[in-house]
């Protein structure tokens, strides 16, 4: 789900590092997408309701992505549930803390992995995969699936 100024950008990860996200530090560029639009609405509404959004649909062939799904990569990363859905914008913006999850984020780029499989935090039984390391090999590819190219080509397309 693409915030409408970003919907001429859909494989840009310059969004996410605005701000920062439960896994991309501000400044650090992620991809995030779900694995079913019901999550990714959910995902993106976040604690905001409601608002406008562009639906994308992706082809994803990635290799080195982290299945953090499964409970036994969850104890070989060291990571557990709790971990994945700590409250991140409140240890950040409040607490002034980095949040565990971009502590996990940098331990796994300094392993060579790429992304992550994660649970929604927003949809339950939703699962996530965020991406810091896309199409810049032939191992990472992302594609946007637009056969009618619906979506615009940058932001003066909304005047159209």
């Amino acid at each position: 789900m693409l915030a409408p100024k970003w919907a001429y950008r859909p494989l840009s990860g310059s969004g996410a590092a605005l701000h920062g996200g439960r896994f991309n530090e501000p400044g650090t560029e992620a991809l995030y997408i779900s694995e079913d639009y019901i999550t990714a609405i959910s995902e993106y509404e976040q604690e905001l309701g409601i608002r406008p959004g562009t639906l994308c649909a992706y082809d994803v062939d990635v290799k080195g992505v982290v299945n953090l799904i499964d409970p036994q990569v969850q104890a070989i990363c060291s990571v557990n549930a709790a971990v994945l859905a700590c409250a991140w914008k409140e240890i950040w913006l409040v607490q002034k803390q980095r949040p565990p999850t971009w502590k996990l984020t940098e331990r796994l780029i300094a392993e060579n992995y790429v992304g992550v499989r994660v649970p929604s935090v927003r949809h339950k039984g939703g699962v996530n995969i965020v991406l810091w390391f896309w199409n810049d090999c032939p191992d990472r590819n992302i594609s946007v699936l637009d056969p009618r190219t619906d979506l615009p080509i940058d932001q003066s397309s909304w005047n159209v």
